[in-house]
């Protein structure tokens, strides 16, 4: 039997230094939060070599006299803890590893000063090696310069990257640190070359600002929030103004940065329906809570958190959010709107090929705005609001509510006056406030193209309308807030095949779907019938439905409510029972198709995130044609 002993005092350090300093970012994030825990208010990070030849942070914080300098580099020696309560903590570094454990794989030097003097002392280690404490001369504060990092356990260098890589990590971490603490001014030079440098502020909106540019900040409203002790504020997201991957996503809680699944699933449950499935919202946001709710003592490198009551939690986010993006509005983003519409356009000056357009081909007549606009005889016709079913199925000219239209709104009056143009496609910059629920106006429709867009006209420029995406998220707002579906039997039940774990999935959720309008009935473990639909679906044909739905299902979760799951089928509904591209409409149902998209509630994209219309101002025309 091998005996057990104790490990070396260095061997100790070595495997600390393993979970908390797995590369030059690391050293970094360790350094910077030690500063700001001794209340820096001007902090300077110095890397060369993507920090793995040379790492220096200083700061202008309390610094250290003679005796703490020689415990700070001991294991597990800290200033950070004021009781025995690991439930209560209320600093960054508490832990007492990141010093010794820096020290144990580099050459490091400590020079601090408690005083204005200019009376301080330097402490020089490499490795496991104290090389003794001397006098030295600094004001107020602590400079730590890190070199050779690794040196004393060479295996570890292989697993750092490129230069250029261990740079942007370290410039990450740094702008990490600097979005959750605006009330310091950090400055970040990279051999020899200032990089970034963001003055203190009080307003996060600036500091979003100074890291991320104004492109990110013109697309991104503020959120604000509180119930009983828990506080959410900061940045979040038209939209339509999302990514292909989530690393602009950061998440601080008690100004702490954290890693945490609840906060991802939160903001996939607030923007469901309306962001397209594989991409992802932008989010800086700051929940304030009491310490002792939260244990942040569950990871070396203070990344992840474990949350008392995680449920209340994740309840409150995803109504704030909800909230704020509802109350907010259907703004489209600025760099959204217009580069899709530049990028699309292949070569826009190309010259017409020859023979495409003659002396002798057709040109084709024009109704210009010049027409006559005639109100329709009842003004409050276009706030009118006859059931959804019955305006976006479309069934057939001769419904009743067509045939309504047409009495109250004759065919030659096929427009009406065009309101003041009120819609902005984005904050201008950041706001410090949410914005007030925003007026929107869609202009005039004046034409269909390929039976699937609409091209209205307003007084400051055109809109380009994807009716299918339109009238889908109309559809679904109305459900949401009249969830009342019924269902309608088929002639004859569909009966198609599916795999054993799907039939299992649609049993788990029968009573949901049941409630939803859909009637399944099962035989084998392999077989289903579908007896029922929702009425509103202007269509037999379930087989897609059915598919669509268990799709739907196949990503719920234990954390997803039953309002969530509600909402993601009801997405799926809204789809296929939805006015469809390719349907020819009249000069009336566009309008009234208008008129409906300005009442509802993020009309600006569809149930699956894809946008719903596009406005081209006359000033991004003549930007665009280069008209001065």
């Amino acid at each position: 039997m091998q005996q057990i002993k104790v490990l070396p005092q260095r061997i100790i350090n070595q495997i600390a230094a393993g979970e908390v300093i797995e590369r030059p970012s690391s050293v970094v994030k360790e350094l910077v939060e030690n500063a700001i825990d001794a209340g820096a208010t001007e902090i300077t990070v110095k890397i060369v070599d993507g920090g793995k030849n040379f790492i220096s942070v200083a700061d202008n914080g309390s610094g250290m006299n003679k005796d703490s300098l020689g415990l700070c580099i001991m294991s597990h020696a800290t200033s950070k803890l004021s009781s025995e309560n690991l439930f209560d903590i209320h600093t960054f570094g508490f832990r007492g590893e990141a010093l010794p454990s820096i020290a144990s794989v580099s050459r490091l030097s400590i020079t601090t000063s408690d005083n204005e003097k200019s009376e301080a002392w330097q402490l020089r280690m490499e490795g496991q090696a104290n090389l003794g404490t001397a006098p030295a001369s600094r004001s107020r504060g602590t400079t730590i310069e890190v070199l050779d990092l690794f040196f004393a356990t060479p295996a570890r260098l292989k697993f750092l990257k490129s230069e250029s890589y261990e740079t942007e990590r370290c410039r990450a971490i740094f702008n990490d640190l600097a979005l959750a603490n605006c009330g310091v001014s950090f400055r970040f030079i990279d051999s020899e070359n200032e990089k970034a440098h963001y003055e203190k502020t009080e307003k996060l909106a600036k500091r979003i600002d100074d890291i991320f540019g104004e492109s990110f900040s013109k697309n991104i409203f503020e959120i604000k929030g509180m119930r009983d002790n828990l506080s959410l504020h900061g940045y979040i997201g038209v939209p339509t103004f999302n990514k292909s991957a989530s690393n602009q996503q950061y998440f601080f809680v008690n100004n702490r940065l954290v890693k945490d699944k609840m906060f991802v699933s939160a903001l996939k449950s607030a923007y469901a329906g309306l962001i397209p499935h594989g991409r992802y919202p932008v989010a800086i946001l700051h929940l304030d809570m009491p310490h002792a709710d939260v244990d942040v003592n569950v990871h070396p490198a203070k990344t992840e958190v474990r949350f008392r009551d995680v449920e209340r939690i994740r309840s409150f986010i995803v109504s704030e959010l909800k909230r704020a993006i509802e109350s907010y509005g259907s703004s489209r983003s600025t760099t959204d709107m217009m580069d899709r519409f530049y990028s699309s356009i292949s070569n826009p000056l190309k010259p017409i090929p020859t023979g495409i357009i003659s002396s002798n081909s057709p040109v084709p007549e024009l109704r210009t705005t010049a027409t006559a606009l005639k109100k329709p005889k009842d003004e409050n016709f276009e706030r009118q609001t006859p059931k959804i079913a019955d305006v976006f199925a479309f069934p057939s000219q001769k419904s009743p509510i067509f045939e309504a239209i047409k009495k109250e709104w004759p065919e030659e009056n096929t427009r009406i006056e065009p309101k003041p143009f009120e819609l902005e496609t984005a904050p201008e910059t950041v706001n410090e406030k949410a914005t007030e629920n925003e007026t929107i106006s869609l202009g005039n429709a004046l034409f269909q193209v390929n039976n699937t867009y609409i091209i209205a006209e307003s007084d400051n420029g055109i809109i380009i309308v994807d009716q299918h995406a339109a009238a889908e998220r109309i559809m679904l707002e109305e459900l949401k807030n009249n969830l009342k579906l019924n269902s309608q039997s088929l002639l004859i039940p569909e009966n198609f095949t599916l795999t054993e774990a799907e039939i299992e999935l649609l049993k788990n959720y029968n009573d949901l779907l049941l409630k939803l309008g859909v009637y399944l009935e099962y035989f084998d473990k392999n077989s289903v019938n579908v007896s029922a639909v929702p009425a509103l679906l202007e269509t037999s044909d379930t087989e897609p439905l059915i598919n669509d739905i268990i799709d739907e299902l196949s990503i719920f979760g234990d954390t997803y409510t039953l309002d969530e799951k509600i909402h993601s089928i009801l997405s799926t509904i809204s789809c296929h029972s939805s006015l469809r591209a390719g349907k020819k409409l009249s000069s009336q149902e566009m309008n009234y198709l208008l008129r409906k998209m300005e009442l509802t509630t993020n009309i600006a994209q569809c149930c699956h995130g894809r946008p719903s219309y596009i406005i081209l101002t006359f000033e991004d025309l003549n930007n665009f044609f280069e008209r001065s």
